[in-house]
């Protein structure tokens, strides 16, 4: 049916379709292929990501696309099909990659690239028929590329371990000795010792650490207790990310694969007692920051370990491994220096709030400067509609609210008074805020007015919507608009922002207003009013009087204009009708009925 459609809109014929899944088939496996024989001593996790893989590809295949993971889905998994715990996270993690990150092969410069390999134009069809086609053949590569890894390992042996998941990038084979010695060679009472176990042996055979020498006249030549918890947490990390490996079978790769932990783990990591737990992964530590990055609980800026504190992980770790290396001499040396360096002060300041450039860039995509059409709002064309892909993004840059603030805003939250437009964040029925420093007024800005903010939530009003965003409201109690906007949107516009940087999410632009106003000498106690957070001290938060709306609106014009280009949008064009109704619960079409 599929073909015959495509073919009558002069698409791609079934032929086409199998000879471009093939050509991708085949670069996939290669691919794989390639990563597997250039690290087999990590053949346990490419086993594992096979499987999950080509149980993820066939999940798509069944449903005919992407689908969320729920808790009764997860539950048949375990009950029906059999699937362990492990196994269902690994589905579920992949699944949330592509939700939470945009991240997914089906990226569209992939399929276009495919598309013109074979002489033919992109277009949307064309693309959606593309991706069906790629899924078994996906799933076809991954099965094969586990076949191809069972028959390396019956003729080849090295030690195995397992390095992170989907969501930190695969270790690259290195131009160093890979080498890490032999087990015949190592002492039996070396053999099995781990990274923390090799910790303690260091501790306890180390005069300036020995615990007796904490009292008496050569205290003060005693390693402090801080020096010594931090050679266990920089062990503990090192053992996490070897996953439980010997230390004896260290590798220059296995840094490699640390340090890229290291750019993804929380400044706060091992501050929280249940990150210490040796049940913690780093993968659970890094996917909690993420989620508490878009809930607006930390700064972008968290994610990402200061070059201080990773170089004092790893003299810490050149420490033990040189213990080791004491008492097996077989074991080959590891360059720790490799991966240290010069230690920056100010690099707290490198915030990875966005640039101006950057902001520049989002609002020249097509839902600011044309699209094609309602249904295919990020191809360019000469079309605009005002709806929450337009005026969340805005609203979020002019004013610095919370992603969730924005999108469950209502009509009723929307005022003038002597002139002045403003919002009121407050709890509402559509939603709380963070806290009660989150109650406050924000004035629109002169650009927000002139880009047609006015006129939309007049035009909302006036259709009697409650929301000010109606497509963001769910059938579902409890459903956040701020996640669905995210979903519904921002994992589709990220990919097209080129200069985007990993951990930047659409709530770094809270930090963009909160710098430039900086920049601009705007007083403390006002930036804290306007962006909801609470002051330093009494002085800017219990005794000083909330900003007059005034001074809000002088406030928030200083946020420097990224959208001078874009023209002044007093004609309103709302969605559909049908494009406004509340979205359905999970399992229901648009008409309410089961499907």
């Amino acid at each position: 049916m599929l073909n015959q459609r495509v073919a009558a809109d002069g698409g791609l014929t079934e032929a086409e379709l199998q000879a471009i899944a093939k050509t991708a088939y085949e670069q996939l496996l290669a691919e794989l292929c390639q990563d597997q024989r250039s690290t087999p001593y990590y053949a346990p996790l490419h086993s594992v990501s096979n499987l999950a893989f080509a149980h993820y590809y066939q999940r798509l295949a069944d449903h005919g696309g992407h689908l969320s993971l729920l808790p009764a889905e997860e539950q048949r998994l375990a009950e029906e099909a059999g699937w362990d715990p492990q196994r269902i996270e690994d589905l579920r993690t992949i699944i949330k990659l592509r939700e939470e990150q945009g991240v997914t092969r089906f990226r569209p410069d992939y399929i276009d690239g495919l598309l013109r390999q074979h002489g033919r134009a992109p277009t949307d069809m064309l693309r959606w028929a593309v991706e069906l086609a790629l899924y078994p053949a996906f799933r076809d590569a991954h099965i094969d590329a586990e076949e191809a890894l069972q028959r390396q390992l019956a003729v080849r042996s090295y030690p195995t371990g397992a390095v992170p998941g989907p969501s930190v990038p695969a270790r690259i084979a290195n131009d160093q000795d890979e080498t890490a010695g032999s087990e015949a060679s190592v002492p039996s009472e070396w053999l099995h010792v781990t990274a923390t176990e090799a910790a303690e042996r260091l501790i306890a055979a180390t005069p300036k650490m020995f615990e007796h020498r904490k009292t008496g006249k050569r205290k003060e030549e005693q390693v402090g207790e801080q020096t010594l918890r931090q050679i266990r947490w920089a062990a503990a990390l090192l053992e996490r990310s070897m996953d439980g490996r010997p230390l004896w079978s260290l590798t220059f790769g296995d840094l490699k694969v640390l340090d890229q932990w290291f750019d993804r783990l929380p400044v706060t990591c091992g501050k929280a007692p249940w990150h210490r737990s040796p049940e913690t992964t780093l993968k659970e530590i890094c996917r909690d920051a993420e989620e508490k990055i878009e809930l607006g609980d930390y700064e972008a800026d968290a994610i990402g370990l200061l070059s201080g504190t990773t170089n004092k992980h790893f003299r810490k770790l050149a420490q033990i491994h040189s213990f080791l290396r004491d008492h097996v001499p077989s074991v080959a040396e590891v360059d720790f220096g490799k991966f240290m360096v010069p230690d920056r002060k100010d690099e707290r300041n490198a915030r990875a709030a966005y640039t101006l450039e950057q902001g520049r860039e989002l609002f020249n995509l097509p839902p600011w400067t044309g699209c094609r059409s309602v249904e295919e709002r990020l191809e360019p064309g000469n079309q605009i509609y005002h709806d929450s892909l337009f005026f969340v993004l805005l609203l979020v840059w002019y004013t610095g609210m919370r992603r969730e603030e924005v999108c469950k805003l209502l009509v009723t939250d929307v005022d003038c008074v002597d002139g002045i437009w403003f919002i009121s964040i407050d709890f509402t029925s559509a939603g709380r805020v963070k806290n009660r420093s989150a109650v406050r007024l924000i004035a629109i800005s002169d650009e927000l007015v002139r880009l047609g903010f006015v006129e939309y939530f007049e035009a909302i009003r006036t259709a009697g919507h409650d929301a000010l965003f109606p497509e963001l409201v769910s059938e579902r109690a409890g459903a956040k608009k701020g996640d669905t906007f995210y979903k519904l949107w921002w994992i589709y516009v990220a990919p097209h922002l080129k200069t985007l940087q990993r951990g930047q999410a659409l709530h770094a632009a809270r930090h963009t207003v909160s710098t430039e106003l900086k920049e601009l000498e705007v007083f403390e106690e006002h930036r804290n009013d306007a962006l909801g957070h609470k002051g330093k001290g009494e002085g800017s938060t219990r005794y000083s009087k909330a900003t007059r709306l005034a001074k809000l609106k002088a406030l928030v014009d200083q946020i420097p204009i990224v959208t001078d280009h874009l023209p002044d949008y007093r004609e309103i064009h709302l969605l559909p009708a049908a494009m406004r109704r509340p979205r359905p619960r999970r399992g229901q079409n648009l008409t309410g009925a089961a499907e």
